[in-house]
């Protein structure tokens, strides 16, 4: 900086402060323009020089840093603007020392923004060996960020002379306090890490816990985020989730259906076995289901049918496409019925009336 101002001062000359403003003003604009160049044109021109880095990581990594290196960039030109300005000696030392110290802050907090851009950007914070648990690697990149944060923090205290050493002590003897105060916090952290050890559910999981069903959108420090079907947002607790029974109906690898066949009471016998044989075949040639897993038996005597206990799995454990399958299988067993001539049953009561001859009037006027 002061060889700058040494410069500056040979190319002005100390006694002509107008000059000396236009060289401020023109180092402001110049490391403007130096700033926007690189937000809008440096990533560009990087990959076009160097073609193996496009699609990479590495062109990732530098799109994150390219807000805090321009941001940082658009500084320095300020601070050389200000440490330059024509002022009295005294006011020109506290300009420095005010624009020494800000600039210290602002570098901090720039680099803050380049590591959290690096935790999200970059391969190796994402944690590829947990495989598909995207979930713990959402929480490590929190952690990290959150530590990032933290010690910004206290470097900016430090530099505005704060005692960092006595707050870090002060809240070493406060965490007692703190800890009873957010025991339920702790409980839900510590269910949280539960959950993410154990993976009982993963990110896009359909799941039904403490009374909630729907799909897991996030898992969080505190609860887990669960989006109903009517799509509604259920935040839960993680000690409610891991203290509960979790069913995880995206973990099935296939999925069951099952119903009952009621038959009129009319279906002579052999219709009925001929029914039940040619329903078994068409659902064991179906590719849509498992042929092995099909059953169609006749179970008993109902108040008003014969019923028919159908059960297959179906070789996707897809929801819709399950249902879809379903459908065309109804479709398909009343077609078949239909060619055998079976009429579905449903309730309904028989009422038999009796012919009997009525009886004699009898006289019941009395004799004279």
């Amino acid at each position: 900086m002061e060889d700058l101002t040494t410069a500056a001062q040979q190319l002005t000359g100390s006694a002509n402060p107008f000059w000396q403003w236009i060289f401020c003003v023109a180092i402001f604009l110049l490391f403007l323009l130096l700033s926007q160049l690189y937000r809008y044109k440096a990533v560009k021109l990087t990959t076009r020089l160097f073609k193996r880095l496009r699609g990479s990581a590495w062109e990732d990594l530098l799109h994150a840093i390219t807000g805090p290196v321009a941001s940082f960039i658009f500084l320095l030109g300020l601070c050389i603007a200000l440490w330059n300005l024509p002022l009295s000696t005294a006011a020109l030392t506290t300009t420095r020392n005010l624009t020494a110290r800000g600039a210290r802050l602002v570098t901090l907090a720039l680099l803050a923004w380049a590591g959290c851009g690096i935790v999200d950007t970059t391969p190796a914070f994402k944690f590829k060996f947990l495989g598909s648990a995207e979930a713990v690697r959402r929480m490590l990149r929190r952690a990290l960020k959150v530590l990032i944060v933290v010690f910004t923090v206290l470097a900016a205290m430090g530099e505005l002379g704060f005692q960092v050493s006595g707050l870090i002590t002060g809240l070493g003897l406060g965490g007692l306090t703190v800890s009873l105060a957010a025991k339920d916090s702790a409980a839900n952290l510590f269910a949280g890490l539960v959950l993410l050890v154990e993976k009982p559910f993963a990110i896009g999981d359909w799941i039904t816990c403490a009374g909630v069903e729907g799909t897991v959108e996030d898992l969080t420090f505190r609860s887990t985020k669960i989006r109903g079907l009517d799509n509604t947002l259920s935040i839960v607790p993680n000690s409610v989730v891991s203290a509960g029974l979790i069913t995880n109906g995206s973990s099935r690898k296939m999925r069951m259906g099952e119903f009952t066949l009621t038959v009129c009471y009319e279906t002579p016998r052999k219709t009925l076995e001929l029914l039940m044989r040619d329903l078994r075949d068409m659902l064991s040639a179906d590719s849509a289901l498992h042929s092995g897993t099909v059953l169609v038996r006749f179970v008993g005597f109902s108040a008003s049918s014969m019923d028919i206990l159908v059960r297959y799995f179906t070789k996707s454990a897809d929801y819709n496409e399950s249902l879809a399958i379903n459908e065309r299988l109804y479709l398909a067993i009343m077609d078949l019925m239909e060619r055998h001539g079976v009429s579905f049953a449903f309730p309904s009561t028989s009422v038999y009336l009796q012919n009997a001859t009525p009886p004699k009037p009898t006289n019941t006027t009395p004799p004279v």
